[in-house]
């Protein structure tokens, strides 16, 4: 008992370093930011295997160090992929303090419910529909040049209020997405083509335009992009 009380003594004098436990808090926001540049699902899933991984490089150095410092790390082994509940049963063996684990709880949480893979279960072709109404013009793929327009008030302000949008899936990861109304007398449709692969969107462009059933090509099909999106 005395032998165990005297080891409690001596690790608490012991000034740990807790840079490792820091990490583990941090490490799922950390995740969400670098997926950010993730262009396709493969790419994002390399991005959460490697935060996983580091995390769980953090808890063996942090229970090395803990090890050195005399500390017995059996009980943290089981909770190794359980992050917040390894720093909960880490903090209660060396000092009691359970503020990191509200920190990495929270960051645990939000990378969960906001990663791409997850928001993606909930993509399909009403949420598209909104997204190409609330994207801006210098979001196409196929415009040059910047603009503040918004794809939505530019059909509406061309075609009226009243244009009617539909979507349909056209491939494995592809949507097209329609407006449809009257301009002097004549229905015009616009198409865009969405490529999103369940994670992110790798493609958005205007892919067509008809007046009264013809559809446009070359010349004509700039000249009515330019009045529907830059000159209306």
């Amino acid at each position: 008992m005395e032998a165990v009380l005297q080891q409690e003594q001596t690790c608490e004098k012991e000034k740990l370093n807790n840079g490792a436990v820091w990490y583990l808090c941090f490490a799922p926001a950390f995740g969400l930011f670098m997926e950010r540049y993730a262009t396709s699902r493969v790419v994002g899933a390399a991005v959460w295997i490697m935060c996983v991984a580091s995390m769980i490089a953090a808890e063996i150095i942090d229970m090395r160090i803990l090890e050195k410092s005399g500390y017995d790390t059996k009980r943290l082994r089981p909770w190794v992929l359980l992050f917040p509940g390894y720093i909960f049963i880490r903090e209660r063996m060396v000092s009691g303090e359970i503020a990191k684990v509200f920190i990495c709880g929270v960051f645990c949480v939000i990378a969960i419910a906001m990663n791409g893979f997850v928001r993606g279960l909930s993509v399909d072709g009403d949420y598209l529909t909104v997204s190409v109404q609330n994207s801006g013009i210098s979001s196409l793929d196929n415009f040059s040049g910047s603009s503040p327009k918004v794809i939505g008030d530019c059909i509406a302000s061309y075609l009226g209020e009243k244009a009617e949008w539909s979507s349909e899936q056209t491939g494995d990861d592809v949507w097209t997405i329609k407006a449809a109304g009257e301009h002097d007398g004549e229905k015009v449709i616009v198409e865009f083509e969405v490529e999103h692969d369940g994670y992110t969107y790798k493609g958005f462009r205007l892919s067509g335009l008809s007046v009264g059933g013809e559809e446009l090509h070359d010349e004509d099909f700039e000249e009515l992009a330019k009045k529907i999106f830059i000159d209306g």
